[in-house]
């Protein structure tokens, strides 16, 4: 016996046991539940936006952070798709920027656009990631997916030696994390990818904001937001604004509005047949955040009228 029934809704944590989400509680107002359900993820938020501005912080987050790089430039290039140009090759370098070589027809609204699509649309995906988390299936499929785009881009695009060495090693690590690690574990990992996807113009907010020119792969190079404001008005600090704000936006709405699978009332419920309550203490139950495996004398039971007097339902909540 699993111990969760339907199978459907049923979600593991980082010990391998197996839970049916608890039903919202109707007393709580929505932001009460959403702390309690996401209070590790919103910590975790803040503890990025702090670390991405210290020094010692961007060590520890390395890795995520040439992760983020790698979606920033991959976003120049598929907008330099949209606008009928192309990508031609991709540079990820090892102090954390990159470069993404893109062809139009030159004009200055499409080179704007491109540029600008670097932070929107690492905000964009980090936002779209964060609101699939908690789908059954989400953290896996969005894992594995990420990894798979990572060693395809090498094979495509991605053209420097440390861009190779990297990206394809970190997308590996991710397929193999996603299909062999438990469910819990791969759900908290792709959260922190996606809060460090979303919040990458956070990350770069020295730069943006940089009256100067700033330095990728060694040379100086104007920024994003430079670019931007010589194509399509404005200054560069409205438009690494802009940005900064999206990114915070994204980042709030992914949380907020997280997807989730539909639990009804009455599958909140685990009824077990005489047959197999030898199984029942192999039930994970969780109630107020707490998980609990014991024997039936430690859970939760109610009678109900529609089940057998030898029968015990355990209540998840």
């Amino acid at each position: 016996m699993s111990g969760c029934d339907p199978p459907d809704v049923c979600r593991e944590d980082d010990l391998g046991n197996k839970f049916i989400p608890p039903p919202p509680n109707p007393n709580q107002s929505r932001f009460e539940r959403i702390w309690q359900r996401d209070q590790t993820l919103i910590r975790a938020c803040v503890a990025l936006i702090i670390l991405m501005n210290i020094s010692t912080g961007r060590y520890v987050l390395y890795p995520f952070a040439i992760f983020a790089t790698w979606i920033h430039e991959m976003c120049h290039g598929l907008a330099a798709c949209l606008v009928g140009g192309k990508i031609d090759k991709l540079y990820i370098y090892k102090d954390g920027s990159g470069l993404a070589y893109t062809y139009s027809d030159g004009s200055d609204w499409k080179r704007a656009f491109i540029a600008s699509a670097g932070y929107q649309g690492t905000a964009l995906v980090g936002g779209m990631l964060l609101l699939c988390r908690r789908l059954k299936y989400g953290p896996t499929v969005g894992i594995i997916g990420i990894g798979a785009g990572m060693l395809l881009s090498c094979a495509l695009v991605v053209r420097n030696q440390f861009g190779l060495i990297f990206v394809s090693l970190f997308g590996f690590s991710l397929c193999i994390l996603g299909w062999k690690f438990r469910a819990g574990w791969v759900e908290q990992l792709f959260a922190i990818i996606s809060a460090t996807c979303a919040l990458n113009a956070v990350d770069d907010i020295h730069d943006l904001f940089a009256p100067g020119m700033g330095y990728v792969g060694g040379e100086p190079r104007w920024s994003d937001a430079h670019t931007v404001a010589e194509k399509a008005g404005m200054t560069y600090k409205f438009w690494a604004t802009c940005w900064l704000i999206f990114a915070l936006f994204m980042t709030t709405v992914g949380i907020i509005f997280a997807l989730e699978d539909r639990v009804k009332p009455e599958d909140s419920t685990l009824t077990s047949t005489p047959a197999l309550q030898n199984d029942l203490p192999s039930v994970s139950v969780y109630g107020n955040g707490n998980s609990t495996n014991g024997p039936p004398s430690q859970m939760h039971s109610a009678q109900s009228q529609t089940t057998p007097p030898d029968a015990t339902v355990v209540q998840v909540y």
